[in-house]
């Protein structure tokens, strides 16, 4: 075990504390060992009295921010067992995905805690492994592109939920909005959804119709959470008002939505197409951190920070 003594002051999201020096006095949100997981615990431990922080750099992120959070491994640096494992444990997310939007798209009835078996093994495995989740996902064929990329829209969501504190439900109710959210896709012509290559205006304008298709099924289904409607019909919106397909500006634009819309556009610039390779997490991150029309610049800068030291580097 290596572990390292920092003041308070160098602490940064990923590194794992082992033990403090001080008193905690009022706060019991954190343990005496955890890893530092958003901005708001270290502003927690800035604000305390304790003195000192011990590190575990084998762990967690070191002072230079060349570790990894606990239990992450980097794709390249895994190991053909962990791909393995992972690659089945996202086979297996991606079926159970696919199998609760059929059922909804067909009518049947389905609740919202139908999703909760899925939604609790899909955040172990993050747990365990985010950004080897996160990048063996990029990879999918053509037949399942849909429902891999709402899984991994899903677990995005809920990594970045979690990693900004909000209550339990609202961040199951992210994930079952993540799953969810293309479900109007299933009414896109497969012609259309599946064109090896760059769409046309025409065919563009038919995809466009997806939010809303998706909103009016799931509408039907009279316990449908607010949030999950929410962001199936906006999650294609910006900030400047020339999203679809209400063409909403910012102030009508949620926070759980804007989440919703990086989650939605980082997966979809990462991952790689049997007619486009997927960009580096930090091209797509620098290209998207320049759009402040489409993009909540403050809530970019969360999503980066609640990501692997590994797969931000060079943006912070």
């Amino acid at each position: 075990m290596t572990v390292t003594k920092i003041d308070k002051t160098q602490l940064k999201v990923g590194m794992f504390v082992e033990a403090i020096e001080g008193t905690w006095h009022n706060s019991s949100t954190l343990g005496r060992r955890f890893t530092i997981r958003s901005g708001h615990e270290i502003d927690i431990i800035l604000n305390s009295n304790i003195s000192g922080v011990f590190i575990n750099t084998a762990l967690g992120r070191n002072t230079s921010g060349s570790s990894l959070p606990s239990g992450a491994k980097n794709i390249a640096n895994a190991t053909k067992q962990d791909r393995f494992e992972t690659a089945t444990k996202i086979q297996g997310h991606a079926a159970e995905t696919k199998s609760l939007i059929v059922d909804i798209f067909e009518g049947r009835a389905v609740t919202v805690e139908a999703f909760t078996p899925l939604i609790d093994d899909v955040a172990r495995t993050m747990e365990e492994n985010p950004s080897l989740y996160i990048g063996m996902s990029r990879l999918r064929s053509r037949d399942n592109a849909t429902f891999v990329h709402s899984l991994s829209v899903a677990a995005l969501l809920l990594h970045f939920s979690r990693s900004l504190q909000m209550d339990e439900e609202t961040v199951q109710h992210l994930c079952v909005a993540g799953l969810l959210h293309d479900i109007g896709k299933l009414s896109i012509p497969k012609q259309v959804l599946q064109k090896q290559g760059p769409l046309n205006a025409a065919e563009r304008s038919i995809v466009e119709q997806h939010p809303g298709l998706g909103y009016e099924l799931l509408s039907t289904n009279l316990n449908m959470p607010t949030l999950v409607l929410q962001i199936c019909r906006s999650h294609h919106e910006r900030l400047d008002g020339k999203g679809y397909p209400d063409r909403l500006q910012a102030d009508a634009i949620s926070k759980e939505v804007r989440m919703s819309t990086i989650c939605d556009v980082f997966d979809a610039l990462t991952s790689a197409r049997s007619y486009k390779k997927g960009w580096s997490s930090q091209q797509a991150l620098s290209w998207m951190m320049c759009r402040e029309e489409q993009f909540d610049k403050g809530l970019m800068w969360q999503f980066v920070l609640s990501l692997d030291p590994e797969m931000t580097k060079g943006i912070l």
